[in-house]
């Protein structure tokens, strides 16, 4: 059965808010590696490609579904950060910002009676709540270490060493 219209563009617009915040961990990649901080580097270039990862399900589910993906532009990203905090900050508030889309689908995919999305969309849900955990709690290891490049170092130590 092919997907209902206004899910299938919802869905779209999810894969390039996907896509979109891929390419901000990317950015904030970069910044990391800039600072000289590959262990956060690292650990947001394993979050860019989960993000890609994440589209492509979705992309995958439209395609199942006889249904058209149509991708938009991406805008450039942020690439400049007052401090690893205020970096991780900003993926945090785009984390909650994807939950709120989510949650979103899943409402329409309800109203529209798209079962099968509502399906699919459980695995998103889960996927949010263990995302904002992760990123809530490096942002509270990152506001203790503050300032202090000692700390600041043994945390990208640890950063990379973690798996996304």
């Amino acid at each position: 059965m092919k997907l209902n219209t206004k899910v299938a563009d919802a869905l779209n617009q999810q894969i390039n808010a996907e896509l979109s915040a891929s390419y901000v961990y990317l950015a904030v990649a970069a910044y990391f590696d800039s600072c000289e901080l590959p262990g956060f580097a690292k650990w947001f270039r394993l979050h860019s490609k989960e993000e890609t990862e994440h589209a492509m399900r979705i992309y995958d589910f439209i395609v199942k579904r006889d249904s058209r993906v149509t991708l938009e532009g991406i805008s450039a990203p942020t690439v400049e950060f007052d401090s690893a905090q205020a970096a991780i900050e900003l993926a945090m508030k785009m984390e909650v910002k994807v939950t709120e889309q989510i949650h979103a689908l899943f409402d329409l995919a309800h109203e529209e009676k798209e079962y099968g999305t509502q399906n699919m969309l459980h695995w998103f849900l889960e996927e949010q709540i263990e995302e904002e955990d992760l990123f809530r709690r490096v942002l509270d290891q990152v506001k203790a270490a503050g300032d202090d490049r000692w700390h600041l170092l043994t945390l990208d130590d640890q950063m990379g060493q973690r798996q996304a």
